[in-house]
C-alpha cells in the first residue's frame, strides 16, 4: 500500500520565528497520518531548541489529524509555552473533547489574537500565558 502519495493526504508544515514578540510558529496545513510523525516531531523538536520564546501551532487548516497530533503536542506543551490557533477542525475539536485535552491548551481564533496574548504576557507584571 503506497502511503501518503495523495495530495489530499499530505501534510505541509511552514516553520518560522518572529521578533515582536518573541514566537515561534509551526503551520500545519493538510491532513496529519501517522506517516506524518517523524516530520512533525522533527519540527516540533527544532521548536523546542531555538528558546525564541513560546510556540504558536496553526492548526486552522488542517483537513484532518490523528491521535499522533495531539500525543506530540501533549508532549511538546510539557516543555514549552503553546498556543494553538484555529479555528479547530471538527476533527482536531472531537479528539481534544475525547479526550479531555481542550483545557490544556491555550487556543486562540487566529494568529493575531495569539500574538497579542503573547505579547500581554511578557508585560512587566502579567502572567505567564
Amino acid at each position: 500500500m503506497d502511503y501518503g502519495t495523495d495530495p489530499a493526504d499530505r501534510l505541509t508544515l511552514i516553520e518560522t520565528s518572529i521578533s515582536k514578540p518573541p514566537a515561534r510558529i509551526l503551520v500545519l496545513r493538510g491532513t496529519v497520518n501517522w506517516w506524518d510523525e517523524p516530520s512533525l516531531r522533527a519540527a516540533l523538536t527544532r521548536a523546542l531548541t531555538a528558546a525564541e520564546g513560546p510556540l504558536i501551532v496553526d492548526v486552522g487548516s488542517l483537513e484532518h489529524a490523528d491521535a499522533v497530533l495531539l500525543g506530540l503536542l501533549l508532549a511538546a506543551r510539557t516543555h514549552i509555552r503553546l498556543h494553538l490557533v484555529g479555528p479547530l477542525s471538527r476533527f482536531l475539536a472531537r479528539r481534544l473533547d475525547v479526550t479531555g485535552t481542550r483545557h490544556v491548551f491555550r487556543t486562540h481564533p487566529n494568529l493575531t489574537a495569539a500574538l497579542a496574548a503573547i505579547a500581554a504576557a511578557g508585560a512587566p507584571g502579567a502572567p505567564g500565558v
